[in-house]
């Protein structure tokens, strides 16, 4: 996949924006209290992608979600391999800072893997995140704004450690959030969010950047500049349900790995640099607690090209408490 059909996914954001330019007023599917035209807090809620926070959340945001994955590790030299499994856990906050138009936040993770060859697993604490982002929005439903977030590596793991190579799994099982399982690897991540809401149906787009340097030695590249898009299309089929397709790209734009893929396989193959992933989902909204229930499945490739395959089930727990 090239850079300029990387783009088109923008574009294609673009263009559904001006299909879908709402009316004010067309997006009251999920609302709490009364939208009047003088309360400038009078904001929709609406359903998000389980990935993601809704943009305009109205209080504090708590969100937990596991995901459990079946992995198809590579082949060895001796024949096929047994699959193992993997799971990722991750615990996220938010709060709102000002009028629903400023928040900050802070995520930590969990994970489990077996490293190939049926070795005994080990149990990971991943690299803590925060950040902060702002975001401007209508009561029609339109919402754009951005963030900055970093992922601190507060502590180092030896690069040949059992720990780093059961991480090479573990980081497939959310290809777009593998910063926290890059070992001794500080990450800044940039983004933009956008939002249209039109009567029962959302469609979001995040577009972000993972600019990541080693502090340390590690299984990584020294450097790795990469892009990270999330499109979200929901639809409210009843008041409290939200069905959605998410849709993850990752794409290394500069990094030794895709060097190091094109001489190892003697192949210069653009295609190495992208990994994607597809996550249909179901959610239940109430004026608290959204549990959420998905599945996900790569397209081609995984992440870093660790293993060979993958399915994963993703459990979610979302709570919005009011200020």
């Amino acid at each position: 996949m090239s850079l300029p059909r990387h783009c088109l996914f923008v574009g294609v954001f673009v263009l559904v924006s001006a299909l879908l330019a709402p009316q004010e007023g067309s997006a009251q599917v999920v609302r709490w209290r009364p939208a009047s035209p003088l309360d400038p807090e009078a904001l929709p809620d609406a359903a998000s992608p389980p990935s993601l926070p809704d943009l305009t959340h109205r209080g504090l945001w708590y969100g937990l979600e596991t995901t459990f994955a079946s992995i198809q590790p590579h082949d060895a030299i001796t024949g096929p391999q047994p699959r193992s499994l993997a799971w990722s856990t991750r615990a996220e906050g938010e709060w709102v800072l000002s009028g629903r138009r400023w928040y900050a936040g802070v995520a930590h993770s969990l994970g489990y893997g077996n490293p190939p060859g049926g070795e005994r697993g080990a149990l990971l604490i991943g690299y803590p995140e925060i950040w902060g982002r702002a975001v401007w929005a209508s009561r029609a439903g339109l919402a754009y704004g951005g963030g900055l977030s970093a992922v601190l590596p507060l502590f180092q793991r030896a690069p040949d450690s059992g720990e780093a190579i059961v991480a090479e799994s573990v980081r497939v099982v959310r290809p777009w959030d593998f910063a926290p399982f890059a070992e001794n690897t500080f990450s800044v991540q940039p983004y933009l969010d956008a939002r249209i809401i039109d009567g029962r149906v959302t469609f979001q787009l995040r577009q972000g950047f993972v600019l990541q340097g080693l502090v340390a030695k590690a299984r990584l590249p020294d450097l790795n500049v990469v892009s990270r898009t999330t499109l979200y299309l929901g639809y409210q089929p009843t008041y409290k349900v939200a069905l959605g397709l998410e849709f993850q790209e990752v794409y290394f734009i500069s990094t030794d790995f895709v060097a190091d893929c094109q001489v190892r396989r003697a192949v210069c193959d653009d295609s190495l640099r992208a990994v994607f992933a597809i996550s249909p989902s179901i959610r239940l909204l109430t004026r608290v607690f959204q549990p959420t229930l998905s599945a996900m499945f790569p397209f081609d490739r995984t992440l870093y090209d660790s293993v060979q395959s993958y399915w994963a089930i993703r459990l979610g727990l979302g709570a919005v408490y009011d200020e």
